[in-house]
């Protein structure tokens, strides 16, 4: 909680994410590091009450991609800083590693800077212009939310690329099998229940042509009931077979 004071924590050492942040100005980086230093962690009955963030520091944003190893779960870097040093920072750290976070910042930066910052790969953008940066952990919390559920997608489309192709595979499979089964290839060719209840019907009324009770003993319903079901699906009654 923003007015809880760090020293109350009971677990200060327990973080749920590791930040590793970049701040060419120490002023700066120290209100950041206040803000976040009074954000809670996950409540946990059980294990006491913690910070949500750990914080690591790096010098420049070289340095961070260096320094960005697999605890690492967060980045939060100026991409003005050193003449776009910051932005091939973005890119690297983007390549090397997909599931992290990545929060640009910057005081009274213009608008090119966080669109430049996000088509680099950073997931969020935040304006430090007001006094010790304000907002910036909720900025924070954007960044990693959107990278979890941006891989959260990316994943289940792989998964889903892979089920397609699994699923090409079994079909030629079942078509060797089978000489001359046409699988499924897509939602378009499967029928909606009502459709095929209807081909399915028409086709045993035309099987039972003249024997409504053979039919009805071979749906298992009775002979009244075949009238109603057949009806309802707007399938002809089979005519009864004509006496010599």
């Amino acid at each position: 909680r923003p007015g809880m004071a760090a020293r109350r924590w009971d677990r200060p050492d327990a973080h749920d994410h590791v930040l590793l942040l970049v701040a060419g100005d120490p002023g700066l980086g120290r209100a950041i590091r206040d803000r976040l230093a009074r954000v809670a962690g996950r409540a946990a009955a059980r294990s006491g009450r913690h910070p949500r963030f750990k914080i690591l520091a790096a010098p420049g944003p070289r340095e961070a991609v260096r320094r960005a190893t697999p605890p690492v779960s967060a980045v939060a870097l100026d991409p003005s800083e050193r003449g776009g040093a910051g932005l091939d920072a973005i890119r690297a750290l983007r390549e090397a590693r997909p599931d992290l976070a990545i929060l640009a910042y910057g005081v009274g930066s213009p608008t090119s800077d966080a669109i430049a910052s996000v088509m680099a790969g950073a997931d969020f953008f935040h304006d430090c212009s007001g006094a010790g940066c304000e907002g910036f952990e909720r900025a924070l919390e954007l960044a990693i939310d959107r990278r979890r559920l941006g891989r959260l997608i990316e994943r289940n489309q792989e998964e889903a690329e892979e089920a397609r192709r699994r699923l090409a595979q079994l079909s030629g499979d079942l078509v060797r099998a089978v000489p001359g089964f046409r699988p499924i290839a897509s939602r378009e060719d499967v029928l909606p229940f009502r459709e095929a209840a209807r081909r399915y019907l028409l086709a045993a009324a035309q099987l039972y042509a003249g024997d409504a009770r053979g039919l009805a003993k071979a749906l298992g319903v009775s002979y009244f009931a075949l009238r109603r079901l057949l009806a309802r699906y707007e399938v002809p009654y089979p005519a009864a077979r004509s006496r010599k």
